[in-house]
């Protein structure tokens, strides 16, 4: 963050629109195979002697489950119309069955959301280090540009639209479609066009092995070590980086845990296992008959002492990131700077099948050293400190809708906020859209060289959201208020 160049603009860390609609498409899916929830998993229609049947569920009603698989594969009529329909059932059927339990952490993932979590646990991957999210089939926004990867170098900015590689345009595409043609291309050199502020602009870049999960920084005294993910990396990489703020001089640690959302638990007794005293209680995990376990650091640890830790965490801080956040303040008296955590305190075991999907279920809840739970409730830092409000302002999808002044939509509130970020002179931030906000859209869209109309459509939002993204990138250091409030803590302010 201060001092560094990596993008964290996140203009809002929820879900993202294209996660949204699949949501929906999931859950109408879901009503369409109604119940058909304990289809084989292995291709014959029912588990005679594979599936343990309990007091609830007789015979008769995995035959009536059978019944409608039957029906919907073979007599359903929209089934015509669908490719793969046996294979939609059964996953469909499949994610009924997950999505009963309740536990939004329990879940089926198909191959392509196997193969990018496994990705992301490995800690390292092949591609130029961006992420995106489509709104629709031909606009893809990248959200994030890893620290020290080919795309971070190249001049890649969060918000940046792409619009085309290596001369295909990317429309009628899915994100799929899109990540094959990167990390697809024989060239170890693709061409990425992008639109940032409605200009269009080429970059090339290097395809490389990018690792993504630990990078660090200097700042006076301060050492400055932010993680993205705890990954089978993770502890290795920490370790190094503890060592060269070491020969850095560095006395104070702020440990940056923002927008980390956990990993293996692995990782986080690794890396506290640096920082906490041989055989001091990490975290404590509790397992469905009530058996606790203690899980402490690991002896032989090289040991960093540092005379201030502080912590910073925010709502997408979760599962081992929580765990590492907790023992830091419970034992060493860390200072959690920021906002309020996710609180996902359980534990999941991944089962990878021969098909390449993936069955992620709960086996255990974990409670700090000193018994406090966090699942559901997160951790509230000692000091709170948001960002703009910006940040946390989410971007409707706009497709052809045009919204004029005096007109009130959910598109008014992110523009007329994001104009506000931007310095332009509006006089609200609500949901309707005023004269005023209205004329000063058109100062904006003057000074982007856009059509000067005064109105919010799909191009403007756009290029507001991109506007943001680089003003973040260039304003960093003033901007960050967490990390500013985090340097102030550990010069002693």
């Amino acid at each position: 963050m201060a001092e560094k160049k990596v993008v964290r603009y996140k203009l809002v860390r929820h879900k993202w629109p294209d996660e949204i609609q699949a949501e929906k498409k999931r859950r109408q899916r879901r009503m369409c195979i109604v119940a058909t929830c304990i289809v084989c998993f292995f291709g014959g229609f029912f588990l005679n002697s594979t599936l343990h049947q309990t007091a609830a569920a007789s015979r008769d009603e995995f035959q009536k489950l059978e019944e409608i698989y039957s029906i919907m594969s073979d007599k359903f009529y929209f089934g015509k119309n669908q490719k793969n329909l046996n294979q939609k059932l059964i996953d469909g059927a499949i994610s009924g069955l997950v999505d009963a339990g309740g536990d939004i952490h329990t879940s089926y993932l198909d191959n392509e959301q196997t193969e990018s979590f496994t990705g992301s646990m490995e800690g390292s991957f092949v591609g130029i280090g961006i992420q995106f999210y489509g709104v629709d089939d031909s606009t893809f926004i990248i959200d994030e540009v890893l620290k020290n990867s080919p795309a971070e170098g190249a001049g890649f900015l969060m918000g940046d639209q792409i619009y085309a590689i290596d001369g295909t345009v990317c429309r009628n595409m899915t994100t799929s479609d899109v990540k094959a043609l990167i990390t697809n291309s024989k060239s170890d050199e693709i061409t990425l066009e992008i639109i940032r502020e409605n200009r269009h602009k080429k970059i090339k870049v290097k395809k490389a092995t990018v690792q993504d999960s630990v990078y660090s920084s200097v700042n006076g005294k301060t050492g400055i070590l932010e993680l993205d993910t705890f990954a089978e990396t993770s502890g290795e990489e920490v370790k190094s980086h503890l060592e060269s703020l070491k020969k850095d001089g560095c006395e104070n640690l702020i440990l940056d845990l923002r927008d980390n959302t956990g990993g293996y638990l692995k990782s986080a007794q690794e890396i506290a296992s640096y920082l906490l005293p041989d055989n001091t209680v990490i975290f404590r995990e509790e397992t469905k008959d009530g058996t606790k376990e203690d899980y402490k650091t690991i002896s032989g640890y090289e040991q960093y002492k540092y005379k201030k830790i502080v912590v910073l965490v925010n709502g997408d801080t979760a599962s081992a990131a929580e765990v590492l956040t907790a023992a830091l303040r419970e034992h060493l008296g860390a200072t959690v700077v920021g906002e309020k955590t996710y609180g996902k305190g359980t534990v999941q075991v991944p089962l990878t099948f021969k098909d390449g999907t993936m069955f992620k279920y709960t086996t255990a809840e974990w409670i700090t050293p000193k018994g406090e739970k966090i699942n559901g409730k997160g951790i509230t830092p000692d000091v709170q400190v948001k960002l703009d409000e910006a940040f946390y302002t989410s971007a409707p999808v706009l497709k052809k809708e045009v919204y004029k002044p005096d007109t009130v939509s959910a598109a008014a509130k992110s523009a007329q906020i994001y104009l506000k970020f931007l310095g332009y002179a509006v006089d609200r931030t609500d949901e309707y859209f005023s004269y005023a906000s209205g004329e000063a859209l058109k100062q904006y869209q003057k000074d982007k060289g856009m059509k000067v109309t005064g109105n919010i459509d799909a191009d403007t939002l756009t290029s507001l959201l991109s506007s943001c993204a680089l003003k973040w990138h260039s304003e960093e250091a003033v901007l960050d208020t967490q990390m500013k409030k985090a340097v102030e803590l550990t010069n002693g302010n």
